[in-house]
């Protein structure tokens, strides 16, 4: 092997767009390559080979989105790991594996460009975190923003529960009451009712937007994007009801990316059938919203998407709603029967309020412009607040604060003054 990297006979393989693995031994190569099928890539993201191998498919392919390459056997490991960063470019997010369980050699590593450093042997537990750190983290040789925007999903354990009300309505308080800049992406392309709710007509590029990753692009987004405000904004669409409406996962993963420069919070009404074809993006979310009822099929349905979402190695965290508390109707069940069903608290109890519902929906209004004392839009408001990691005590503190200095400066010039005459 001569030089840093030896370009050997490879075969015509070409990059895969979203990720690219190249590890060198028998177990990491197997490991690897499950966790990467459990995540929906091909078998063929995972190659047997190192710096060697990804420096030459580099030649006839552009980079993944993110890349993890095995550096064992490199006899300058941290100079190996700048000069793949260097290869991969800003937008490829490295991850760096090896043998060395070496503090100095972490951060020398991650100091050059990648965004983790793996010690073998690779654990699929390691790998969600990893991927979770990647899709979060900046891309090689890029700068951690000084602000992360964050990726909020809503997911309704059963059709009906009020999860597209409650991101919707969550998202217009974030936007409207706590001052974020707020996009609210409803990815139910043919039945999603997002701007309707609001009596807006929803763009037309959604659906190209989703359908091909080489398709997403800041220009396109902005003119499909429908802003509701200066701070609240929804892309969704009105796609026809007897056409497949497909959906790359790919395409999604850049759409956000491309968002994340231009909003302070992403909500995600996700529903819940294409939670599997969608996996990268629960990864990545920072808060996971679980919507259900209070039913027994609403526990069967919340544990099994609970499970799910643990399966994947989730990071974020997970708050659970029981939403429509107090509607009349059979087979309602108490929140302790529900509770110990789920085998988890109830974070959020949302109260129905049909009449109010009913009154924003014929005006095409927020519950928060409509009804802000309600008691419905209280519990909306407590949950953004919440997701926006806002203390309301500091908040009023804050304040207080700056009109103490206003009139605690006008005081002491007072003292100052009857301390001159004296």
């Amino acid at each position: 092997m001569s030089g840093l990297f030896a370009f050997g006979h490879g075969d015509d393989a070409v990059m895969h767009g979203e990720f690219m693995g190249f590890v060198l031994d028998d177990e990491s190569l197997m490991t690897l390559r499950g966790w990467a099928e459990r995540q929906g890539y091909p078998a063929a993201t995972v190659q047997q080979g190192g710096p060697d191998m990804f420096a030459q498919m580099l030649e006839s392919s552009a980079p993944p989105k993110m890349a993890m390459i095995d550096i064992d056997g490199q006899a300058a490991p941290a100079a190996t790991a700048a000069r793949i960063a260097s290869l991969c470019g800003g937008d490829c997010r490295l991850i760096i594996v090896g043998s060395a369980n070496d503090v100095t050699l972490y951060h020398q590593i991650t100091r050059a460009g990648a965004v983790d450093y793996l010690v073998k042997p690779l654990l699929p537990e390691m790998l969600n975190q990893a991927l979770a750190a990647a899709l979060r983290g900046p891309a090689s040789g890029g700068k951690p923003d000084p602000k992360e925007s964050r990726l909020i999903l809503f997911i309704g354990a059963r059709g009906g529960v009020g999860a597209s009300m409650i991101a919707l309505n969550v998202g217009w308080l974030m936007a409207h009451e706590f001052n974020r800049n707020t996009a609210l992406l409803d990815l139910d392309l043919q039945f999603g009712t997002s701007a309707l709710a609001l009596d807006l007509q929803p763009g037309r590029g959604l659906r190209d937007i989703v359908s091909s990753p080489n398709r997403v692009d800041g220009l396109m987004i902005a003119s499909s994007i429908t802003p509701e405000s200066e701070n609240f904004s929804i892309l969704g669409a009105e796609e026809a009801v007897d056409e497949v409406v497909p959906i790359d996962g790919g395409a999604i993963s850049a759409l956000l990316g491309e968002m994340k420069s231009n909003f302070d919070i992403i909500v995600v009404d996700l529903p819940r059938h294409m939670l599997a074809a969608h996996k990268r993006m629960a990864v990545a979310a920072h808060e996971i919203i679980l919507v259900s009822d209070l039913t027994l099929a609403g526990i069967r349905d919340t544990l099994r998407i609970k499970s799910a979402v643990n399966s994947l190695g989730c990071t974020g965290r997970l708050t659970i709603i029981a939403a429509r508390v107090g509607a009349a109707g059979a087979g309602h069940i108490t929140r302790d029967v529900f509770e110990k069903g789920v085998q988890n608290s109830v974070d959020v109890i949302v109260p129905e309020d049909a009449a109010l519902l009913a009154e924003a929906s014929n005006n095409g209004k927020a519950l928060g412009a409509l009804a802000k004392r309600s008691a419905l839009t209280k519990a909306l408001r407590d949950l953004a607040r919440r997701l926006t990691d806002i203390d309301e005590g500091k908040e009023k503190k804050k304040s207080a604060s700056l009109w103490g200095k206003m009139f605690g400066e006008t005081k002491d010039k007072k003292k100052n003054k009857v301390r001159g005459k004296k």
